[in-house]
């Protein structure tokens, strides 16, 4: 019931929204519109507006570099330099007040070393931002609801390209985690496999090969201690890898290979720690790490943990690795493992799960 009346409000405020753009809306606010639109199901107009959005986008750049060309041209102007500090004074005493805006706009953004402290690469740089990627990605998703998947992943694509031109930059992994997942849809195995590999390529713990084999060789020492040893050893912590980091377990898991399974569902578990781990001891003083059973028992405390590592499939994420780990022929740290899980875990569908594995 309590959906019925979220959608119908959804869809009514979609309604209203549409009737009152207008020419005069800028291109983020028609884009906002062309979502709402999307999560209604309205897709014919959300298409319209994201298309209307990067028409806008595109009239709105060219009037920012017609500002900032014609402010920066004066002798005055260039006789100072080109770093930031040195120019904007100068334009202030000319009245240049939409070029500060702009300048200011992009370097709180960006900062200024991302213009290597020079307002003709910020110039040259806005020229080329007519590009809208946002709108470029709402378009991919638009079209692959609708089945169109050779013309959504050419828009995700597009978008992938123009991540420099983010306003958020870190979006640029929602874009990479929608070419995964369609691509999987498509049943392109190597794409699929590419992509997440390519989510994974800013992720240093995945690249120290040292501490990877660390981790894996921790495990295939199978002893009883080694459970709590290996959250007592490694930390790694990273944003956006953890599904990556899940999704590659499973692919290499149905192609039978084992050990390269475990190494990212390993991996995955230790950064999933890591961000827990650093959450209780801001939350509590007190609180140390001792072992897994009772960090698992410090997360039962935290409503918003738990929760956090549902949606995350952290609880499966480690349910995994004890998984794995048997496979591995690692049957010892293996039985501990689901032994600390069915004892503390959480999530009471893995602590049920374990207390199976364990009987």
């Amino acid at each position: 019931m309590k959906k019925t009346v979220l959608a119908g409000l959804l869809l009514t405020f979609s309604i209203f929204a549409f009737s009152q753009t207008n020419a005069s809306d800028s291109s983020w606010k028609t884009l906002e519109y062309a979502q709402v639109a999307f999560d209604c199901g309205n897709y014919g107009e959300a298409l319209r507006l994201a298309n209307k959005a990067s028409a806008q986008r595109k009239a709105e750049i060219q009037h920012e570099y017609n500002i900032m060309e014609v402010a920066i041209t004066p002798k005055q102007v260039q006789r100072v330099g080109s770093e930031f500090v040195k120019v904007l004074p100068i334009l202030e005493e000319r009245g240049q007040k939409e070029a500060i805006q702009i300048t200011n706009k992009y370097l709180k953004l960006y900062g200024k070393d991302f213009f290597k402290d020079d307002i003709n690469v910020l110039t040259d740089w806005i020229k080329e931002k007519g590009v809208y990627p946002e709108c470029d990605y709402l378009l991919g998703q638009i079209y692959q609801v609708e089945g169109e998947y050779s013309v959504s992943y050419t828009f995700y694509q597009k978008a992938l390209s123009e991540t420099e031109y983010l306003d958020i930059p870190d979006s640029k992994y929602e874009i990479l985690y929608s070419m995964a997942q369609l691509n999987k849809l498509r049943g392109d195995k190597d794409s699929y496999e590419k992509t997440l590999l390519l989510i994974l390529d800013n992720d240093q713990n995945y690249k120290n090969k040292s501490l990877l084999n660390a981790i894996v060789r921790t495990i295939k020492q199978d002893k009883v201690q080694n459970v709590d040893r290996l959250f007592m050893l490694y930390r790694a912590e990273s944003k956006y890898s953890l599904k990556a980091l899940a999704d590659l377990s499973s692919l290499y898991e149905a192609e039978n290979l084992h050990l390269e399974a475990l190494k990212f569902s390993a991996l995955g578990v230790i950064e999933a720690f890591t961000h827990i781990d650093e959450i209780l001891k801001a939350r509590d003083s007190r609180y140390k790490y001792t072992t897994f059973r009772n960090f698992l028992s410090e997360c039962g405390k935290y409503d918003d943990i738990v929760e956090w590592g549902q949606k995350n499939n952290i609880w499966n994420l480690m349910y995994d690795l004890g998984e794995k780990a048997g496979k591995n022929g690692c049957l010892v740290f293996s039985q501990n493992f689901f032994a600390a899980m069915a004892g503390s875990c959480p999530d009471p569908y893995y602590k049920a799960l374990s207390k199976e594995r364990i009987k």
